[in-house]
């Protein structure tokens, strides 16, 4: 087995030789230590925070872009906002927004009531963003995503997600075209039925070599390229300042008299950007770019 230090936030590919199928697996770890410091979620709301993490990942690697995938949940229910990004770059941000006291055994459903699930892709120098939306279906961020699969990919896939306090572990099996129905058919449900009988902790504690073996060991298994993940904010100064000007001056001043600077927080990484009232002013006044040596507070 291999080491705990090596396999932590890391995602593996790989192929079945006697099948048209390709999976993923993925742990992570101080990635989700460091998304899930940034507030005090309640477990429930934590777990579908870490779910969407994972999500996002394994998303991200099958798809070709240069640019950024981004997953969000909007619903009615106590959890307005779930939102997490997976760059190009192979970094990853979240965030989740909430409502009132949470029960730790709250459902998904209860959660995101009337809710809808948003797959949004940008690339860079793209006209236009593609997105996929759908409602979302099912207990799990999973059958949310295997729903978004079957409505818009017409694409059969089946996703494991599982958190806990220290880790993030994901699974996920996807078909490629075949030029025999019959056996692309018999396949694809062999295959799954191997895997489902995957367990939280296997997910959660194994290596993918382990993994792999355990679930498929009659099944040849091609390891393809790993992928190293990290936690990464693309927040900046400079994002921070376009929102203030678009606040506009006379607000901006009004918060400068009533307590003497302008601060704003970014919600992923919680780092905390200064505007005196020089720097507010030449927002508005100066055309510059404002300059990255000024105040920013952690």
């Amino acid at each position: 087995m291999q080491d705990d230090a090596q396999q932590a936030d890391h995602l593996q590919r790989f192929l079945f030789d006697s099948a048209a199928v390709r999976g993923e697996w993925l742990q992570l770890k101080e990635t989700w230590q460091t998304v899930k410091a940034q507030r005090d979620y309640p477990p429930a709301v934590a777990k579908l925070l870490g779910e969407m993490l994972g999500a996002a990942a394994l998303l991200a690697e099958t798809v070709k872009m240069d640019g950024r995938l981004v997953l969000q949940c909007r619903s009615q229910g106590p959890v307005s906002l779930l939102m997490v990004e997976c760059t190009s770059e192979h970094t990853l941000r979240g965030l989740a927004n909430w409502t009132g006291d949470i029960a730790d055994d709250a459902s998904m459903q209860s959660l995101l009531a009337d809710g809808t699930l948003v797959l949004t892709i940008e690339n860079a120098g793209a006209k236009q963003p593609y997105q996929g939306v759908v409602s979302i279906h099912g207990e799990s961020i999973a059958e949310a995503l295997e729903t978004y699969f079957a409505q818009s990919e017409q694409l059969n896939t089946r996703i494991w997600l599982r958190t806990n306090e220290e880790t993030v572990g994901g699974l996920m099996l996807q078909q490629l075209p075949e030029q025999d129905p019959a056996k692309h058919d018999e396949d694809w449900q062999r295959l799954n039925h191997l895997a489902a009988t995957i367990t939280s902790e296997e997910l959660l504690d194994l290596d993918a070599v382990n993994l792999l073996h355990r679930l498929f060991n009659e099944e040849t298994v091609r390891l393809m390229s790993t992928t190293v993940l990290e936690f990464a904010c693309t927040c900046s100064r400079q994002r921070v300042a376009d929102t203030i000007k678009l606040l506009g001056q006379q607000e901006a001043e009004e918060i400068i008299e009533e307590r003497g600077f302008v601060e704003l927080a970014c919600e992923f990484c919680n780092t905390h950007y200064q505007f005196d009232p020089v720097d507010v002013a030449g927002l508005f006044n100066d055309p510059m770019t404002i300059q990255s040596d000024s105040k920013t507070l952690h």
